[in-house]
């Protein structure tokens, strides 16, 4: 076990390293003065030329990526090129709001995923299983947009049952907290909780056949028994399949339900940054984002190791 976590960790060292690279001149080669747009009509050469100074702009590329990747292992992410005001504590601060509705969006995922996929597995071929497949691939052709524009309109608008936007901390207010994190996390769940229920569906249905099962029935153990036993205990390990792959999507993806209902968080952050120009801002969010991803797609490999040893062989 400990061989396997080792070699997973060698591997996301370089790719970490690689990521940097590409996202800084990836990033550096998109057209356009962020200077030059902030500043606007009333921007002379003179005082472009002075603020890109200033910003370090006028450096060499290479000289500009060492500068921001040393500064990375001091926990600096350097400056907003538009405002200069410095990255880290802005970037800190938007991340109870992303942290807050990612765990919420994973949790509704969760809950309506798997008991759907769970249920539908086990009586493959009944009423569930044919109403879930086509309502699966229904459900994740649907857009973000549509999901929250009509979750808007009716527990927002028409019922007055929740509130349309907004956010408080938690420690604030927990009641108007949870109420306002409610909606945004239920679209979220709505739109991959489809995902979810095919993988565990479809897992659920293969472990039914398998002869453990099949042998664990023949020897006269309560369903209930063979359920719990050996049924549940390996379905619950696409959860954390999907868990891996979306938490990156939710942690940097959700801009569009940042967006719509006016949630503070990273993912609106990022495309503040983008409309401005500002490299560093891009880069920056990009680079804590695919960070995380990698870090918990490498937790989740280390938990299915340790529940299910074949994968260590892999």
């Amino acid at each position: 076990m400990i061989r396997y976590v080792l070699r997973r960790l060698l591997f996301v060292i370089p790719l970490l390293w690689a990521l940097t690279l590409l996202l800084f001149f990836y990033v550096h080669a998109v057209p356009g003065d962020p200077i030059a747009g902030m500043l606007g009509p009333n921007g002379t050469p003179e005082l472009i030329a002075q603020l890109r100074h200033e910003r370090g702009l006028d450096r060499p590329l290479v000289e500009q990526y060492f500068t921001w990747f040393f500064g990375l292992f001091q926990g600096d992410l350097g400056v907003s090129l538009i405002t200069g005001a410095p990255l880290t504590p802005l970037v800190v601060n938007r991340i109870p709001a992303t942290l807050q509705l990612t765990l919420a969006g994973l949790l509704f995922t969760v809950l309506i995923g798997f008991p759907l996929g769970y249920y539908a597995g086990k009586h493959k071929g009944g009423w569930l299983d044919r109403i879930l497949s086509p309502a699966a691939l229904i459900g994740l052709s649907l857009p973000v947009f549509w999901i929250g524009t009509l979750l808007i309109l009716l527990l927002g608008v028409q019922l007055r049952w929740l509130p349309t936007a907004g956010y408080v901390p938690f420690a604030d207010d927990p009641w108007q907290s949870l109420r306002l994190t409610l909606m945004p996390a239920l679209v979220l769940g709505l739109h991959l909780s489809p995902f979810l229920a095919r993988m565990v569906r479809v897992s659920t249905s293969e472990l039914m056949r398998e002869q453990f099962v099949v042998q664990a029935r023949i020897r006269g153990l309560l369903p209930r028994t063979v359920n719990q036993r050996f049924v549940l205990r390996n379905a619950i390990l696409p959860v954390l399949v999907v868990v891996g792959m979306n938490l990156g999507a939710l942690l940097g993806g959700q801009v569009i339900v940042e967006q719509l209902f006016n949630w503070p968080g990273i993912g609106r952050l990022l495309v503040e940054g983008a409309v401005q120009r500002d490299y560093l801002v891009v880069q920056s969010l990009i680079l804590v984002v695919a960070t995380i991803y990698i870090l918990v797609n490498l937790a989740v490999e280390v938990i299915q190791a340790w529940l299910d040893p074949r994968v260590r062989l892999t």
